[in-house]
């Protein structure tokens, strides 16, 4: 890419942002205007901003982290790797990218999207309303820069997936579909047009956010309510593994009653319900209600 070729790029990018301030660059009279640039070196810029990472260094990160991993994070590993390979976080990225193929990390929170090596929101990365309905799909426009992106990405990483309506998953269903179709990896009986899509959360944790919504709209409106569910392979991580670091037998073995303690006032297997709230009673003499 030429000197002003970059040149150009960098001005539609400062016009670009300039329009979402209700500006554009004809405001300043200093600076240049950005003239037409072939469609081909978007793609190229966007395809290669997903492939600027050095690959010994993450082959290396990869096989660190794979060494520590708990079983449940090895096998989680083998079967997301083997399902890409063979047509079937963090250390995913790595050993996929140490092998020059392209991962799209995404999250449901800008935040987020902050933690994770080339984070983007859902929203920003696959162009999902905000106001989001059945009937809502992405607007990503064919032949553009993005499709180009999600034709030749081998995983989509989609973490705090369970916080977001299931229209999300499906409106992202459709547009793969339609992208893939004219793949040689496309699967019209798989989800997401036969793309591998990683969908990271706890059911416990994160739920959709529904305005004023009921507890059947809330249902309503999760993964396991979507026709996509079915096709869905539920891999469990249960050890923590930042809490275990530089603590002792003890403190493990605490850390580990406690959280069984949590997931039985969960399930309802501890305290008695008494119109929608549960009393929790600790130390023989405190009393913490629960409500519904």
């Amino acid at each position: 890419m030429s000197d002003d070729e970059i040149k150009q790029l960098c001005l539609m990018d400062i016009d670009k942002i300039l329009h979402s301030y209700d500006k554009i660059l004809k405001d300043y009279p200093s600076m240049p205007l950005a003239t037409e640039v072939d469609s081909s070196l978007l793609t190229e810029r966007v395809i290669r901003e997903e492939l600027n990472f050095n690959r010994d260094d993450l082959k290396k990160n990869a096989s660190d982290m794979l060494a520590i991993a708990t079983p449940e994070q090895k096998y989680a590993f083998d079967k997301i790797v083997t399902a890409m390979y063979c047509d079937e976080g963090n250390l995913m990225s790595a050993e996929i990218r140490s092998r020059g193929d392209i991962v799209l990390n995404i999250t449901s929170s800008g935040i987020a999207s902050l933690l994770v090596s080339n984070g983007r929101t859902t929203h920003s990365r696959f162009k999902i309303p905000l106001n989001i309905t059945k009937d809502s799909v992405c607007n990503i426009k064919p032949d553009s820069p993005q499709t180009m992106l999600l034709l030749k990405a081998k995983l989509i990483i989609w973490d705090e997936a369970l916080m977001v309506s299931r229209y999300c998953y499906e409106a992202l269903d459709k547009c793969l579909g339609d992208i893939m179709r004219f793949s040689l990896t496309y699967n019209k009986d798989l989800p997401f047009g036969g793309k591998v899509v990683v969908l990271g959360g706890d059911f416990r944790q994160f739920l959709p956010i529904i305005l004023r919504g009921s507890r059947q709209n809330i249902v309503h409106s999760t993964i396991n309510s979507s026709c996509l569910w079915k096709f869905c392979q539920v891999l469990k991580l249960t050890k923590n593994m930042r809490v275990f670091v530089g603590t002792t037998a003890l403190d493990q073995d605490e850390t580990k009653q406690f959280g069984e303690w949590l997931l039985k006032v969960g399930d309802g297997l501890i305290g008695n319900n008494m119109d929608g709230e549960s009393e929790i009673c600790l130390s023989g003499d405190i009393v913490i209600p629960f409500s519904d």
